[in-house]
């Protein structure tokens, strides 16, 4: 009896602990690429469609504070870019402030919230792209140095729409 009370009492901890790191991370980042945007866009206040009756060659994309769609402290300060292809949800891109890679918000995030792995470690001046293990998606974690410093960006996307979210048919939308 006394065996069992320490088991319940101890998995009770487990799940509060568990449910607290959970509580942080961003469901909108969680939606699944390819999910049509009509189907989740009543779940964020802040999600907007592209224009209708665009070009349907292009892919839309529209920059948001983060903090507009995702509710965590570790994606303050960061931008969330949401790209959209003949009305479905194809990436999402998460570019951290400049200067404050060194601070690894972003990967961090990524890690704790959103399951990604990386073996790799990464010192203050680390620049370049990974490929993060995830279940499905194409995981990218970079770090991009600009004259203000270095940058965090994260991109989330599956194999099949990853030439769509660079070039010269990518349109943003305000």
């Amino acid at each position: 009896m006394i065996m069992k009370n320490i088991f319940i009492g101890f998995l009770s901890l487990f799940l509060y602990f568990s449910s607290l790191s959970m509580s942080g991370a961003c469901e909108f980042l969680k939606e699944q690429i390819g999910t049509p945007v009509s189907s989740i866009i009543e779940k964020y206040d802040n999600l907007d469609e592209p224009p209708g009756g665009g070009d349907p060659t292009a892919t839309y994309v529209k920059e948001y504070d983060s903090l507009n769609l995702c509710e965590n402290s570790q994606l303050e300060n960061s931008v969330l870019k949401v790209f959209i292809k003949e009305g479905k949800l194809i990436g999402t891109e998460i570019e951290g402030a400049l200067g404050e890679a060194k601070n690894n918000k972003i990967i961090d995030f990524a890690k704790t919230h959103l399951g990604y792995k990386s073996e790799v470690d990464f010192d203050e001046e680390w620049t370049g792209a990974i490929s993060l293990s995830s279940f499905g998606d194409d995981v990218i974690y970079g770090r991009v140095s600009d004259s203000s410093g270095i940058y965090e960006m994260l991109i989330i996307t599956k194999p099949e729409f990853d030439s769509f979210l660079f070039g010269p048919n990518v349109i943003k939308f305000f």
